[in-house]
């Protein structure tokens, strides 16, 4: 049991069914999923909705890497925080993330990173961050397209697409070359994963 688990529970038989009937998740690719051991989801972010589209779609406790302005309330930051969401300050190193997410990896649990740092249309922009945790951390990393969610409304279903998971290496690379085209990498799978979602 994690420090999150009582949140998660309570997410899921409350936010969960809200989730099942309003956008109606089609899900391909779960079996891709490891049951156990360390885990990094790395996706696009085109909403709000991504969030618990994503903790809908699979039975894990995902920890989610969010922007530090969030956290500035500190009610919701509270909140956020027990259901293990961490902040992260964008457009730097931000060694107290980089931190956090080593730590949940040692521990065998998921961290989901979005991989644009913001929410967007476009598949475009791969901050290398999420190239630098999978290869750093040297632990399987799954693509995940969504889609469906950005304007969503009522009638509009939401997809989630889960590639096959792999372990990104850094070989004999620069370490910022490395970061930057693992996070190519992980951007163009999740573009050919979205049109699966189509």
């Amino acid at each position: 049991m994690t420090p999150y688990t009582r949140t998660w529970r309570l997410l899921r038989l409350t936010v969960g069914p809200v989730v099942g009937v309003l956008l109606r998740p089609r899900v391909r690719g779960r079996e891709h999923l490891p049951a156990s051991g360390p885990l990094l989801l790395v996706s696009n972010h085109q909403s709000f909705w991504d969030i618990p589209v994503l903790g809908y779609a699979q039975p894990r406790i995902i920890r989610f890497m969010a922007k530090s302005e969030l956290f500035r309330n500190r009610a919701f930051g509270a909140f956020l925080a027990s259901g293990g969401a961490f902040p992260v300050r964008r457009g730097e190193a931000d060694r107290d993330a980089l931190r956090t997410v080593h730590e949940t990896m040692e521990a065998g649990g998921i961290v989901a990173i979005f991989i644009q740092g913001h929410r967007q249309s476009e598949l475009e922009g791969a901050k290398s961050g999420a190239g630098r945790c999978a290869v750093v951390e040297g632990v399987p990393v799954v693509a995940v397209a969504i889609r469906g969610t950005r304007g969503w409304r009522p009638g509009k279903r939401a997809t989630v697409v889960f590639g096959e998971a792999r372990i990104y290496e850094r070989g004999d690379r620069r370490a910022g070359e490395a970061y930057r085209a693992t996070a190519e990498e992980l951007m163009a799978e999740i573009r050919r994963l979205y049109e699966l979602a189509a």
